[in-house]
């Protein structure tokens, strides 16, 4: 049996891995949180974008700034195609409910459904604070399910703009600075991975929907082989 100590050791901590390899693990974990969305999840998004931020910008390596930049606005637009999927959900709710002519379902959606497809980023956060508020009131008779998925929508958006705004911002700081910010993104890690744990257990293999391991792991390039030597000749000899 393995130690039970052992699981409540932060794999995150490894010394071995570097602020790069932190900060390009934790873009593409982001990335398929947004992409993957688990209501389990949806609670850890603001604190991992926050944790992720504060590195990015204690962080020199242009290199890993712009995969950082990168990844961000990569989850803004998985998040966005995601919308109007998720938004169907609680309109088929409301539907179901009063009706899709009826005057309540009008007032839940003043602009139609599709307003959350064509409207502008700076837009989706107050029309998703709209629609958290009509069904906020209105629950019951509509399940209280449906406000704690509507409210995860709103939330989860506010996540991914603020991860877009701290990767775009990102700045040098002192090494101190760099230390305390790493140690809190591996604090956040651990605390979703231990989610992940709960939310999947006895399925290892579905961590990989939302975890990488190989972007913590060194990547040694294959060795270059040389090609073989050309023989000499042997020179002919007469009788």
């Amino acid at each position: 049996m393995r130690d039970l100590s052992t699981w409540l050791t932060n794999p995150f901590d490894d010394p071995h891995i570097s602020v790069a390899e932190l900060l390009a693990f934790t873009a593409d974990h982001f990335e398929r949180m947004s992409a993957n969305p688990l209501p389990a999840l949806t609670p850890r998004l603001a604190p991992t974008t926050q944790a992720l931020g504060a590195v990015s910008d204690t962080h020199s390596d242009n290199d890993a700034q712009l995969g950082v930049r990168k990844a961000s606005v990569q989850a803004k637009s998985a998040y966005r195609a995601a919308l109007p999927v998720a938004v169907g959900k609680v309109a088929v709710a409301v539907e179901a409910q009063y009706g899709e002519k009826s005057a309540s379902f009008t007032a839940c959606f003043p602009q139609g459904r599709s307003i959350f497809s064509t409207c502008t980023d700076h837009e989706v956060d107050g029309k998703l604070g709209s629609l958290v508020d009509w069904v906020t009131t209105h629950s019951p008779p509509l399940a209280q399910q449906l406000v704690t998925d509507t409210t995860a929508l709103e939330v989860g958006w506010a996540a991914v703009l603020k991860s877009t705004g701290a990767a775009a911002g990102g700045k040098v700081q002192t090494i101190n600075a760099q230390n305390v910010a790493c140690t809190s993104l591996q604090t956040e890690l651990f605390a979703n991975l231990l989610v992940l744990a709960q939310t999947f257990p006895r399925e290892p293999e579905k961590l990989a929907l939302y975890m990488q391991q190989s972007l913590l792991q060194p990547h040694t390039p294959n060795p270059v082989v040389p090609d073989p030597p050309t023989p000499v000749p042997t020179p002919l000899t007469g009788k």
